[in-house]
């Protein structure tokens, strides 16, 4: 070793310059090899390359050059051209393995190139090299996460069956990376059905993170899959219970599902809410169908229509389904509108025919719930076409029967019935109403013949004993009214059965039959018996004109001690009629022969009553008192101010020849001349012209003047030609033209008449038949003057009648000023009570009209007070009105005490509008909630009446827009848009659908 180590020695110490030489060289290409390295461990690697590149060029040329680093630099430049993204990286290492398969890095490039472009994502090239670096090389902990990777790599590219063997492989080892290649094959192994081995891994890899918060979903839906369902409600509930940060969405799904079709609808509802809340995104249709129908088996009715409404407008068959059960949902919630469009739906279409039936006839009965009775009665008719063997076919004929007396259509309801092949109790039920109902309208319309009709037809059907007894008692109502005979055995029937009120009220009417008939015997015990069985509960007026009946009773008979004493009675009780009994009391005076009593009563009378109906009468019987003492000027002062005060009364011809007889007893002989001449050419065919004739004749033959006479009986005679004249002729055929209802013909015609005789006594009659003609013509403007002259005349028997048409004419015009005037003049001149109620009515929506609420209120009253009995459901109206002072008034308590009566009193057009406007009270107030309640119980009590129906709806939608739910305003005000058939509503909606925000 010595010898060796010295001629080694001696040969460098002999060589100097050819050792310095090479030392030189060899530094400074080692140097571009160490400033690689050094640049190589900084990650500078484009600069690192070229360094290394360098040393290898360099090396190449060197004469004794270090294979092992030249290797090395090779190896380094490969590398750093991958990590630089070179193009020619992966050329480099090829040719650097070529080169140096033996070199230790040749065994690991592949895995670094290989594993760069895994983490560049081109798994392609990946797969490539990490299967050659893992190629003939023994397992270790690297080659184990090269595998897992290349399983990564395999899985992206879609090779599953590849990537599995790696992960089995990996997941049996001590890789770190041994469990996610568990998790992985345990995708697969799911993904390719192979639930056993996937269930495996997943239970490897449920309590590690990340794993942990995905797993239970997929053991879940192996579970599901593999129709485990008892371990999978085993496994899954305590889960869902406790989710420890686990996601739970699909597990709850398939134990939903599970529950469900176990009939466990309860927990499945709940798992189906937890799911809803935890998936996001879409959902299946049948697991929403089966979300909905487990809330709707527990009564969840709410939740289920929010569930259902998601896949109730799908045209296929789940669709109808769930719009079925979305409607039954809506039904149980009171929510109509939701319920009858989704009725609608499933009526539509044709998937199980059985669900479509049940679903028509269900929106019939929202339709009939909601009152919307005409497009109910369509459906209904539509129903029984469709189904006449249906399973609901008798039932739907109940309802039709039902809806049609709803609608107050009740003579097309009563054909409907009378033309079924069979009836059922019901449907004889609803019959015997509606015949009822029609004969309480032809009643009220005077239509007394239908109305006996209609009572008998509801007697024939005695389901409702009360309701028979009402109908006979209004029949014998009825008969008395058309002056049927025998009209007394049916109220005498009444005495002994019906109730205490229809017992006195037969009283009272058997009363006046024979009071009437001139049986004043019998009318005065059944007045009296009606006076005793009655109470002050009852119609105070009523007894009150009982009182004055019995004391005309016994002044007719002569006993003029018991008229006296029920006269006076009646003034000292009565409220009404104080002028009627006090001119009655005069007159029994007069028959008792204490005339100055009488003419002192008289006296009382034209003081106290200058605006009774009776002025005129009293101050004739006081005049007549002071021509048989031959006071005669007192006689002509007192007629003389009869015939000032009441020009138009049908006492002027009795008191001009009255007068006229006076001024002849005091030789004022050209006055009584001047009255005679009047009443001769003013009131010709009046019974008094004859006499006033013969007495103008005695005048002016004492007076020596009887060549004057010949003229004015001449003139007489011309304007009286008699009843077989031809004017008679020519205007009984004008009137025949009147009462065949030809009015086009009958008006021309009563004009020539009256401008051809225009001093005929029928030219009253005559402009009174043409302001009806023009009227039945719908010409009220024309029908109009001839009615107010005919009513301001006040001598004809028409004048009531004239004046209540003016009336009514003023007051649908809007003149309600003038219609005030006429409905006076209506109570201080007929003595119809029918009539009477008919002025108070006017009286009290004209004053309301006028904003005179005190005025209102006070006719209304009225109206209550006396004309119940009278004019049915007048009490209502009135009542009705009251509310509405109080409400102008904003006295809103008192207004919402007295609708809230009404509304309790009857089904009718009153209570519709009482109704809707306690709504408009809650929405002035911001109750905009309870508006809307109250509004849908409008629309079911009252859908008949249409104008508070649509009105209802209308304010339905403002007050959601109150709320802010433009969603519901606008729905509804659509459902308005399509549905009504008034176009001014449809405008309408079409306008605040308009101003809904969006």
């Amino acid at each position: 070793m010595k010898k060796i180590f010295l001629i080694a020695f001696s040969c460098i110490l002999y060589t100097p310059l050819v050792f310095s030489q090479n030392t030189l060289s060899y530094t400074e290409t080692e140097a571009h090899y160490n400033a690689g390295v050094e640049l190589f461990e900084k990650k500078a690697y484009s600069a690192a390359r070229k360094e290394f590149k360098n040393y290898v060029d360099l090396s190449s040329g060197s004469i004794n050059p270090n294979k092992f680093n030249i290797a090395n630099a090779e190896y380094y430049s490969a590398v750093s051209a991958l990590y630089t993204n070179s193009l020619d990286a992966d050329i480099e290492v090829h040719r650097f393995v070529l080169n140096h398969s033996e070199h230790p890095k040749a065994k690991i490039i592949f895995s670094d190139l290989g594993e760069n472009f895994y983490e560049k994502g081109d798994y392609a090239k990946a797969v490539e090299y990490l299967s050659k670096a893992i190629e003939f090389r023994q397992d270790n902990i690297a080659i184990y996460e090269l595998r897992f990777k290349l399983g990564v790599a395999y899985y992206q590219m879609g090779d599953y069956n590849k990537a599995l063997t790696e992960f089995n492989y990996v997941k049996r080892t001590v890789a770190e990376n041994a469990i996610n290649a568990a998790y992985y094959a345990a995708v697969i192994n799911f993904q390719n059905e192979n639930f056993d081995d996937a269930l495996v891994d997943l239970h490897r890899v449920e309590n590690v993170n990340p794993y942990k918060i995905e797993v239970p979903n997929w053991i879940g839906q192996i579970l599901y899959r593999q129709e485990k369902y008892d371990e999978l409600l085993a496994y899954a509930e305590p889960i869902i219970a406790n989710p420890n940060g686990r996601k739970t969405d699909e597990i709850c799904m398939v134990a939903a599902e599970v529950l469900f079709f176990k009939d466990e609808f309860e927990k499945a509802a709940q798992y189906y809410d937890r799911f809803k809340v935890l998936r996001r995104g879409t959902v299946d249709p049948q697991l929403t169908f089966r979300h909905g129908y487990s809330l709707y088996k527990t009564e969840q009715h709410e939740k289920a229509i929010q569930v259902f409404k998601l896949i109730a407008d799908r045209e296929d068959e789940l669709g109808q389904q769930a719009a079925y059960y979305l409607g039954i949902s809506a039904l149980s919630t009171g929510d109509l509108n939701s319920a009858m469009a989704a009725f609608d739906f499933a009526r539509k279409t044709d998937f199980d025919l059985e669900i479509k039936e049940e679903a028509t006839y269900n929106y019939i009965k929202v339709q009939i719930e909601q009152n919307n009775n005409e497009t109910a009665i369509t459906s209904l008719r539509d129903y029984v076409t469709a189904y006449p063997n249906g399973k609901y076919i008798d039932e739907a004929n109940e309802l039709m029967s039902e809806v049609l007396f709803e609608t107050n259509d009740y003579e097309k309801a009563i054909g409907y019935i009378e033309n079924l092949k069979r009836t059922t109790p019901k449907i004889d039920e609803a019959y015997q109403k509606l015949c009822y109902a029609q004969a309480v309208i032809d009643y009220n319309g005077e239509n007394f013949e239908k109305a006996i009709t209609y009572f008998e037809k509801a007697i024939s059907k005695p389901v409702d004993r009360t309701l028979v007894q009402n109908a006979k008692f209004w029949k014998a109502e009825s008969a008395y009214a058309a002056d049927k005979p025998n009209v007394e055995s049916l109220y005498k029937e009444i005495t002994s059965s019906g109730t205490r009120e229809q017992k006195n009220k037969s009283l009272y009417s058997l009363g006046y039959i024979y009071y009437n008939n001139e049986q004043y015997g019998q009318a005065l015990n059944y007045f009296k018996d009606f006076l005793s069985s009655s109470s002050s509960a009852e119609s105070q007026q009523s007894r009150e004109d009982a009182q004055l009946r019995i004391a005309d009773c016994y002044l007719i008979r002569k006993d003029f001690r018991n008229a006296l004493n029920s006269y006076n009675e009646a003034l000292e009780k009565n409220r009404a009629d104080k002028d009627y009994a006090l001119f009655q009391k005069g007159i029994t005076l007069s028959f008792m022969g204490r005339k100055s009593e009488a003419q002192s009563t008289f006296d009382q009378f034209a003081r106290i009553h200058e605006n009774s109906r009776l002025f005129d009468d009293a101050l004739f019987e006081r005049g007549n008192l002071e021509l048989e003492k031959n006071d005669y000027l007192s006689a002509i002062t007192t007629l003389s101010e009869m015939l000032r005060k009441r020009p138009r009364s049908v006492l002027v011809p009795f008191a001009l020849l009255k007068r006229a007889l006076a001024y002849g007893n005091v030789e004022n002989y050209d006055k009584a001349v001047s009255d005679y001449k009047i009443l001769i050419n003013r009131f010709g065919n009046h019974e008094t012209a004859n006499e006033a004739l013969i007495g103008l004749r005695d005048i002016m033959n004492l007076t020596g003047r009887s060549e004057d006479f010949a003229d004015i009986a001449d003139e007489y005679q011309k304007n009286n030609p008699g009843s077989s004249s031809a004017v008679a002729l020519q205007y009984d055929a004008a009137k025949n033209l009147y009462y065949t209802e030809k009015y086009s013909a009958a008006i021309p015609a009563l004009k020539r008449f009256i401008q051809n005789n225009p001093t005929n006594a029928n030219v009253k009659e005559a402009r009174y038949l043409i302001a009806e003609s023009y009227y039945f013509s719908d010409d009220n403007k024309s029908a109009l003057p001839y009615f107010k002259d005919v009513a301001e005349d006040g001598q004809s028997q028409w004048a009531a009648k004239a004046a209540v048409r003016a009336a009514n004419i003023q007051f649908d015009a809007g003149d309600y000023r003038n219609a005030v005037s006429d409905f006076q003049n209506v109570l201080s001149s007929s003595d119809s009570k029918r009539d009477q109620v008919a002025a108070w009515e006017g009286l009290f929506q004209s004053y309301y009209y006028l904003g005179d609420y005190e005025n209102s209120i006070k006719y209304c009253r009225d109206a209550i007070s006396d004309g119940g009995g009278v004019v049915i459901g007048i009490k209502n109206k009135a009542e009705l009105y009251i509310g509405k002072c109080h409400l102008k008034r904003r006295d809103f308590t008192s207004a919402k005490a007295q609708f809230e009566k009404v509304i309790g009193m009857d089904k009718d057009v009153n209570g519709a509008e009482a109704k809707y406007l306690l709504g408009e009270i809650l929405y002035e107030s911001g109750k905009y909630e309870d508006a809307i309640k109250e509004m849908q119980s409008l629309a079911q009590d009252f859908g008949d009446y249409v104008t508070w129906y649509e009105k209802a709806f209308l304010l339905i939608a403002d007050s959601y827009v109150g709320q802010k739910d433009y969603f519901m305003a606008k729905a509804t005000l659509n459902s308005i848009v399509e549905n009504s058939g008034n176009p001014e509503t449809v405008d309408i909606a079409k306008a605040k659908l308009k101003n809904v925000p969006k």
